[in-house]
């Protein structure tokens, strides 16, 4: 009754599920290893319903409809795969949802590529034409599909490399590796009878050797100076204070487009700040800025030494009783030099306690008030 491959499933389903009920009794019930077990257990008895289903793919001494001369049907990785995806899926359940995704990714491959092999396996008696037959209906989707997992992995072992190799280094090695690959691909196009077999594995190496050195550039982590900036923040928040930031402040802009569509000018002359809004004569200590819309000022530095433009946006509460001001700023600009600060102030003036203002750093009594209707 039951096939020689049906009772090793059988076995290993009710393995698994009597091994997850002690987990749970004697572990935990909630924990991801009793789910992992369950997917396991689940998977054996899918293999064994489908080993009992064809029977092994056994054929009965006397059926008439099995040619003597029939070839055997070639071995298929993908109930394996599917296996595989279906544990994915459980573990995507607990874990984090691209493992799920995987999960789903696998099994709806393994499915198309099952059943089509199944059906091009018995499309004629030649092995040869039921090749074929698959290749034209898969070909078209399993090339642009392997070529660009097969870039993707190439990049992100590459982009490893770079990241844990110091920056010279880093540009050494971009000019090697592109002068090997522009090498290469020269010697091929100059020889197109170059047996393929020595061109697949020139390819192969070149791509173990990029994943083996992205799999050491992970593995070394990333150079410490981006380990650094990482963990202090150096590119993800602005130092609005009168010093020079080592970070924030360099290669600093020192002109501005003539399409930031500004709503008014910021100018520091003589040791004074002095505003001229859009539509209004003349020079004004109050600028009028819409609510909720992001706005833009520029800042031109006509004195004769660096500096930022601040903006004082009110305050936010950090902890039960603690608050702190929020700025924004531009980055520090030498003499007749200037840049553009955007931003969106969500709070009219009124009820402030202190008021919305551009001030300068390290220039005392000097201020443009910011004026939110």
């Amino acid at each position: 009754m039951f096939t020689p491959g049906s009772k090793y499933f059988l076995g290993l389903a009710g393995f698994s599920t009597a091994f997850m009920i002690a987990y749970i009794v004697v572990v935990d019930q909630w924990d991801g290893g009793a789910t992992a077990l369950a997917a396991i257990a689940c998977a054996a008895g899918l293999l064994a319903g489908l080993s009992l289903f064809n029977r092994d793919g056994e054929v009965k001494v006397g059926d008439t409809s099995a040619a003597a001369n029939a070839a055997p049907l070639g071995a298929s990785l993908w109930p394996l795969i599917a296996t595989v995806g279906v544990v994915l899926l459980a573990v995507g359940l607990i874990t984090h949802e691209i493992v799920f995704l995987l999960g789903l990714v696998a099994i709806a491959a393994s499915f198309i590529e099952w059943v089509v092999q199944s059906w091009s396996e018995s499309a004629s008696s030649d092995t040869a034409f039921n090749n074929e037959a698959r290749g034209r209906l898969l070909h078209p989707l399993e090339f642009p599909v392997l070529a660009a997992v097969g870039l993707g992995i190439i990049i992100v072992s590459f982009s490893r490399i770079m990241l844990a190799v110091s920056r010279d280094v880093g540009a050494i090695t971009f000019i090697v590796v592109s002068s090997a690959v522009l090498f290469v691909g020269s010697v091929f196009a100059l020889k197109p009878n170059m047996k393929k077999t020595l061109v697949a594995g020139i390819c192969t190496i070149g791509a173990v050797g990029i994943i083996a050195g992205g799999i050491a550039g992970a593995s070394n982590g990333k150079r410490d100076e981006l380990v650094e900036a990482k963990e202090e923040g150096h590119y993800s928040h602005k130092e609005c204070g009168p010093e020079k930031n080592k970070y924030f402040d360099k290669n600093a802009e020192k002109t501005v487009s003539m399409r930031s569509n500004p709503i008014a000018t910021i100018e520091l002359v003589d040791g004074k700040l002095q505003a001229r809004e859009l539509g209004v004569e003349g020079y004004t200590q109050t600028i009028t800025v819409p609510r909720a819309n992001s706005s833009t000022v520029i800042f031109r530095n006509k004195s004769n030494e660096e500096h930022r433009l601040v903006l004082y946006m009110g305050t936010e509460q950090v902890q039960e009783g603690v608050t702190e001001d929020i700025l924004t700023c531009t980055q520090m600009i030498g003499p007749d030099s200037e840049q553009a600060l955007t931003f969106k102030l969500n709070k009219s003036s009124y009820g402030q306690e202190k008021p919305f203002a551009f001030t300068v750093p390290g220039l005392e009594g000097q201020s443009i008030e910011a004026y939110v209707p």
